[in-house]
């Protein structure tokens, strides 16, 4: 019994350092379908910018592609970075998914998994949003209905 509450004031105690970890901006390169290299330092700061985490084989991913394509047209998105993480598929599967499914944001590639990781992405689709500031202002399993980009 005296371990069985040790660990649960253990999980307790690291549960807020866990959450505090997933709303930590962390720069990142990664490689686009166009085969050009994207670093997200280079637009921290200049507006919102929108991360959605998928990959071809979830079936969620194609299913809140309507989603994604929605959020787009919301208030303030024309001055929006919207940026699709594809993680762990190989260039040739990403981008068929992206050209089948009309994937509507920039595709980029986390072969490794590692910005995933650094993002605490646990499963997928995962969209997460940076505000100017560089804070994370939303993260979901489905991007938000509506979103105000304009303030």
């Amino acid at each position: 019994m005296k371990k069985m509450i040790a660990a649960f004031a253990l999980a307790l105690l690291t549960a807020p350092a866990m959450a505090a970890s997933t709303d930590t901006v962390k720069d990142f390169s990664l490689k686009g379908l166009d085969g050009k290299k994207y670093s997200l330092s280079d637009s921290l700061g200049k507006g919102y910018i929108v991360i959605n985490f998928w990959a071809a084989w979830c079936s969620t991913c194609k299913e809140e592609i309507p989603e994604l394509a929605e959020l787009m047209k919301q208030p303030g998105a024309d001055k929006v970075l919207f940026l699709g993480v594809n993680v762990g598929d190989k260039a040739s599967k990403a981008a068929k998914f992206v050209n089948k499914y009309e994937y509507p944001y920039k595709p980029l590639l986390d072969s490794d998994k590692s910005v995933s990781k650094d993002y605490a992405v646990m499963g997928i689709p995962v969209t997460v949003i940076i505000d100017k500031k560089g804070k994370i202002v939303f993260r979901g399993s489905r991007p938000p209905k509506k979103f105000d980009f304009g303030k």
